[in-house]
């Protein structure tokens, strides 16, 4: 990406309750790199600390969320339903609030949220490191059999899962807050490139790292739904959207088709959710630019 830095760091609003605090205020840097500010807790299961017990963590989670909603296709894919109970917090708001005041009272409460039953204590509100934990530390009982972190395409994870941040899932947080017109299209431009380069991955793969759904897979398809149900509003743009790049609108919907990624997947809440909770991301009025290819 080679656009302008939008906004001071110091400047950034608040994060909703829907973002955990490493999502929050996500900034680019004049070099194109991302300010990602840490999460406020960070610890990690199968540690002294917090040990991969089963009965004993429940994630908080939104239906609306990407952040968390990987987890939660985590959870799904792994067969630990029985190992680590989950709340949504759409349903019961009250309880991630009592959590995050038992801990931080005041704070601002976000998901995802993993919670530690036995001790009463946030083990994390890291969104990565969360879905991390959930595909590695669980094995002795998960019921599924998905390997999401595969030891042998590790590296290859861990350089896509970067760039996906920086180029997909970052995107949306700063193009909210950019005034100058001719910035907010240079974005849009970079990231439709991004989208572009991604269908040309796919178009020789089935999944991005291969024959198998990775994490990395996870972590694209929870974008790609909001990119299609929620974003076109906020992106306040006529450009190409997902179902334009044939082979990663068939990537997308052959995810979908499997039953942990659609079970997890609300798209009217996550509609709702986008048009009524983030409207800082809709606080500069851009001029959408047209594309007068659907019409011609």
């Amino acid at each position: 990406m080679s656009t302008d830095v939008f906004r001071r760091a110091d400047q950034a609003p608040a994060a909703s309750c829907d973002m955990p605090d490493s999502a929050a205020g996500v900034m680019r840097r004049p070099d194109g790199s991302i300010v990602r500010p840490p999460a406020r807790f960070q610890g990690r299961l199968g540690t002294p600390s917090f040990p991969a017990e089963p009965e004993r963590y429940r994630l908080f989670v939104s239906w609306g969320c990407s952040w968390s909603n990987r987890a939660a296709i985590t959870r799904k894919l792994k067969g630990l339903e029985n190992t680590v109970a989950i709340s949504y917090s759409d349903d019961d708001p009250a309880a991630l609030r009592a959590v995050w005041e038992a801990m931080e009272p005041g704070h601002r409460a976000g998901v995802p949220t993993l919670w530690d039953t036995h001790n009463r204590v946030i083990v994390s509100n890291d969104a990565d490191a969360i879905s991390r934990d959930l595909a590695i530390r669980f094995d002795e009982f998960a019921t599924g059999d998905a390997d999401l972190y595969p030891a042998a395409l590790r590296a290859e994870i861990d350089e896509i899962n970067e760039w996906l941040y920086d180029n997909i899932h970052s995107v949306i947080h700063i193009l909210g807050h950019e005034a100058r017109e001719e910035n907010h299209r240079a974005l849009i431009a970079d990231t439709m490139d991004a989208l572009a380069g991604l269908d040309t991955r796919l178009a020789g793969r089935r999944y991005l790292n291969g024959d198998t759904i990775t994490e990395s897979d996870v972590r694209l398809y929870v974008s790609l739904v909001r990119f299609e149900v929620a974003y076109p509003g906020i992106f306040e743009s006529n450009a190409r959207y997902p179902g334009g790049f044939p082979h990663l609108w068939a990537y997308a919907r052959s995810l979908h088709a499997v039953p942990e990624f659609a079970s997890t997947t609300n798209f009217e809440v996550i509609r709702r959710n986008f048009g009524t909770n983030f409207a800082f991301l809709r606080e500069h009025q851009v001029v959408p630019e047209a594309s007068p290819s659907r019409w011609s």
